[in-house]
């Protein structure tokens, strides 16, 4: 891995928001531009559902086009139900695909940008590193 930056859903809502989020859009126009995105099944599904319309849709998909795809594998399943399971015994209750996303970025040695306290309690809890 090149040092690169596994953005969450929660980070790109940020992004392209109309309005505020000054740092986040700041940040990740400066990893955008030094090519460290990376992108990944679960995160390019949330975003989609999330589309206003064919257009906004269409944008999105052409958008993740240019980052880096973290592949998923059968692997990562396990991995994200042996996770979940420690968590659970821990008393942090997260999302089915906040872990897998959480595993993804751990598994491609990825640092983690969001918006999203879960993830703060994942790698509270694990090995996630999560972006200052």
């Amino acid at each position: 891995m090149k040092n690169w930056v596994l953005i969450d859903t929660s980070g790109w809502i940020c992004f392209f928001a109309r309005r505020g989020y000054e740092d986040m859009k700041k940040t990740i126009s400066l990893l955008l531009d030094e090519d460290r995105v990376a992108i990944a099944g679960p995160i390019l599904v949330e975003l989609i559902q999330g589309a206003r319309d064919i257009e906004e849709k269409r944008n999105i998909q052409d958008y993740a086009k240019g980052l880096h795809w973290l592949q998923m594998t059968d692997e990562h399943w396990y991995k994200s139900g042996e996770l979940i399971f420690q968590l659970r015994r821990k008393g942090v209750t997260s999302s089915i695909i906040d872990v897998l996303i959480a595993v993804l970025a751990m598994d491609y040695q990825c640092t983690l940008l969001h918006k999203d306290s879960d993830f703060d309690h994942i790698a509270r809890n694990s090995s996630l590193i999560c972006f200052p």
